[in-house]
């Protein structure tokens, strides 16, 4: 196995080859070496000058490219540079093509070398004059991005789209015109910007209606249609309905597209010279509907299929979390049994044939943590130090035979093919050096099932993981909270952390100072702390990890690598914190169940815990939020988490009314400003709860303020313009907004109508009702927001 070169072996055999390119065009190498210059990264030079000689290597080979290899080998000779940027735009696209078919390229690795080749001629042309230039805009054969809206998987939209042709023939020349202005229409295809129309459209020939047939008559400049703006709503609400009863789009994307619609509409109205209806985006709502919430007991975990509720949920956390420690195991074993390699020590009484196995991954393991100590990369990396190069070589090759790492008795960590292949041999060879990344995240998982932590926070966790130790459990938490936990320690206790167990008046006044440091709150919100027993699965899983990691320190140079304690190695990625997804990195087995991923396993950690402590409030602490609003959406978004929020609100509430009744006699002091108080009184009163929060009746107040209505013309329009506000948002209102705001301002609005009426200003306020409704339709005006529709 030619191991120095296997990565590369595409360009070698693809590129124009180094020594050839400085010898048949030393100008061109002489300024591709100048722009190069300009260039910090030692990596993106070197990529810079394959993907010329990528370019060059194609030409070399065309014979019908003759006059364009003369002029790039002696760009001096005075030939018209300008006669050949056809021949070099060809060549590009050509070369580009022949990647992609090779095989030895990926579609993006080719795409990439295209356009950095691209780069690098157009700037020859610009700096030096005497290279042919190349146009903007040079077409690449790639594949073509589907243009279609996100979709929800396993349901097919009930319709495709409408193509624009056939919009054409529908509506009408002038409206493609205009379709084209609000930027409708860029390609046969047409753009996302015009998919909710075309999907709107769609849905009104396959459901023809009165309101359908009008709007499309007015949409294709029929003279003789009037066409309001409620019926332009009333087919949006149509089609929005019978697309979201197909379920096969995502709640965003389908209001999305609608929202599309409102805006081409609005400008359709807005354009001079034509009959469209009238219409203004502001007539629809869309509120935010929050995703419901699932947890790890919704993805049929194998082996908890048959359980229900909350045993389902905590057998399947449980089966989680053992196959993530079996991954944990399973590299510590084999690390342990590569300890004789890794030290280059003596097999006294082994076998002939295991002595050799461990010799020929010594040599290799040897070569890799030079090049990682030197260059803080592989050895087989393009900026990698080699070392002793035919011994290595020849025992990659070796290596590349299962029954070499049999003799060393790790089987069971061993792929199942026959010969192993240069990727396969450079994992086992650095999870003999370290932890990987598979064993680096199963500890997370494991962690966060057990503490239900965010990602990012288990990424913060330093690598002096422990900041004391007590006699039963030991204090973990990310960076943020320990500068402020050791910030707040006395000399007597920090002289004892990391260092040994911390016992009597030490442990108490660590614990002490922990406490201190939550209630301080200077760390971030997302910053997490925990108080881990020496028998959980989490201080078991850090400290199986602890001799994986620790040794990776001393092979890297990133400062924040060093910092952390979770960190692993990787061939091609060296020493390295950033992590896939689950599903991205397990392949067979409970781990590679779709949709497990970290978030998940918070949610259902949180949710679990949730039944057990039985209050969303008690839960933030767990959570570690300062408010409920977080868990609602992000975490408990359910109807049992939803009714129980209910019944605290309700709790507190009637607590609340039960306080202010028991002070009847002496008035009770609420510390809020005078501003603040006369907001709450007349919130109060207007929502007819003024009674039950002791305004009138159990606390008499001596001086209510008096309500006065001067019907002048604005404050008849204001009052007026609430109403409609009201009548907008009532569809999508949020229920418990509209019972404690929209109809006490209802019913407020009704009582000042009817004594308007009873005064003989019914006429005032029919003019003054109409003025406003054609302003609002002409979008002369806008309606004051009420902001009914949102969340909790």
């Amino acid at each position: 196995m030619n191991t120095a070169n296997h990565a590369f072996a595409g360009a070698k055999t693809l590129a124009l080859q180094v020594e050839e390119f400085q010898d048949l065009y030393p100008q061109l190498a002489a300024d591709v070496a100048e722009y190069q210059s300009y260039i910090k990264s030692p990596i993106k030079r070197k990529a810079r000058e394959l993907s010329a000689r990528l370019v060059l290597g194609f030409i070399e080979e065309e014979e019908s490219f003759q006059g364009l290899r003369d002029l790039l080998r002696n760009p001096k000779s005075g030939a018209d540079p300008e006669g050949y940027k056809d021949q070099l735009r060809d060549a590009v696209q050509r070369s580009h093509k022949r990647l992609v078919e090779s095989g030895l390229y990926s579609a993006g690795a080719a795409l990439e070398h295209a356009r950095k080749g691209i780069g690098v001629f157009r700037w020859l042309a610009e700096a030096k004059g005497n290279y042919p230039s190349l146009p903007r805009g040079v077409q690449l054969n790639t594949a073509p991005r589907p243009n279609r809206a996100r979709t929800n998987k396993g349901a097919e939209p009930p319709f495709d789209p409408m193509s624009i042709e056939e919009i054409a023939s529908l509506l009408g020349a002038t409206f493609l015109t205009d379709l084209a202005a609000f930027g409708g229409v860029r390609n046969s295809r047409g753009t996302p910007k015009s998919l909710g129309f075309r999907y709107l459209m769609s849905f009104m020939q396959a459901n023809p209606s009165n309101y359908s047939d009008t709007l499309v008559a007015a949409l294709s400049g029929d003279p003789n249609t009037t066409c309001e703006a409620p019926v332009v709503k009333a087919v949006i609400d149509e089609c929005e309905a019978f697309m979201r009863k197909s379920g096969a789009f995502a709640h965003p994307t389908l209001s999305n597209l609608m929202r599309h619609c409102g805006y081409l509409f609005e400008f359709l109205a807005e354009i001079k010279g034509r009959t469209y209806p009238h219409y203004s985006r502001r007539y629809k709502k869309f509120g935010h509907v929050p995703i419901a919430g699932t947890t790890i007991a919704d993805i049929d975990i194998s082996g908890a299929e048959d359980l229900i509720g909350a045993p389902r949920l905590r057998r399947s956390l449980e089966i989680v979390r053992d196959a993530a420690m079996e991954v944990v195991r399973s590299n510590v074993s084999y690390f342990n049994a590569m300890a004789p390699a890794r030290d280059d020590r003596l097999l006294v009484g082994a076998s002939m044939a295991k002595v050799k196995a461990f010799a020929a991954v010594a040599k290799v393991l040897r070569a890799e943590i030079r090049s990682l100590e030197i260059a803080g990369v592989s050895q087989f990396s393009k900026l990698g130090v080699r070392t002793n190069v035919r011994a290595v070589d020849k025992a990659m090759t070796a290596l590349a035979d299962p029954e070499i790492w049999r003799q060393m008795s790790v089987s069971e960590f061993l792929p199942n093919d026959e010969v192993l292949s240069f990727q396969q041999i450079m994992q086992l060879v650095c999870a003999a050096i370290g932890a990987t990344n598979e064993a680096v995240l199963a500890a997370k998982i494991v962690f966060c099932t057990e503490t239900g932590w965010n990602a990012q926070p288990m990424e913060d966790i330093p690598a002096e993981v422990f900041v004391f130790r007590l006699k039963d459990k030991a204090g973990i938490a990310s960076a943020s909270f320990v500068s402020v936990f050791k910030k707040r320690a006395g000399h007597h206790v920090q002289a004892f952390l990391e260092h040994s167990t911390l016992a009597e008046g030490r442990g108490t006044d660590a614990l002490a100072t922990w406490e201190d440091a939550e209630r301080d709150r200077r760390w971030r919100d997302f910053d997490q702390r925990h108080l881990l027993s020496y028998t959980s699965p989490a201080y078991e899983v850090i400290e199986l990890m602890r001799p994986l990691v620790e040794p990776l320190t001393q092979l890297t140079s990133d400062e924040k690598a060093k910092s952390r304690f979770f960190k692993y190695l990787g061939w091609n990625t060296a020493v390295s914190t950033n992590q896939g997804s689950i599903n991205f990195l397990f392949k067979h087995g409970v781990l590679a169940t779709k949709g497990l991923s970290l978030k998940l396993i918070r949610k259902s950690f949180l949710e679990f815990n949730m039944r057990v402590l039985g209050s969303v409030e008690s839960l933030r602490s767990v959570a570690d939020h300062a408010g409920t609003g977080v868990l609602m959406p992000h975490y408990l978004n359910s109807k049992e988490m939803r009714r129980e929020l209910e019944q605290s609100t309700r709790f507190f509430q009637n607590a609340i009314q039960a306080l202010i009744a028991a002070e009847i006699g002496t008035p009770l002091q609420v510390a809020m400003s005078t501003e603040d108080q006369e907001w709450f009184y007349n919130l109060a009163m207007v929502s007819g709860v003024g009674s039950a929060c002791g305004y009138g009746v159990t606390m008499p107040v001596e001086s209510a303020p008096a309500l006065v209505f001067d019907p002048t013309d604005d404050q008849v329009r204001s009052l007026l313009a609430l109403s409609l506000s009201l009548d907008a948002e009532e569809p999508t209102a949020n229920p418990r907004r509209w019972r404690l705001v929209g109809i006490p301002l209802r019913g407020f609005i009704e009582a000042i109508e009817t004594k308007l009426k009873q005064s003989g200003a019914g006429r005032l306020l029919r003019r003054i009702r109409k003025e406003l409704t054609d302003d609002v339709r002409a979008a002369r005006t806008a309606l004051p927001p009420l902001n009914l529709s949102g969340g909790y």
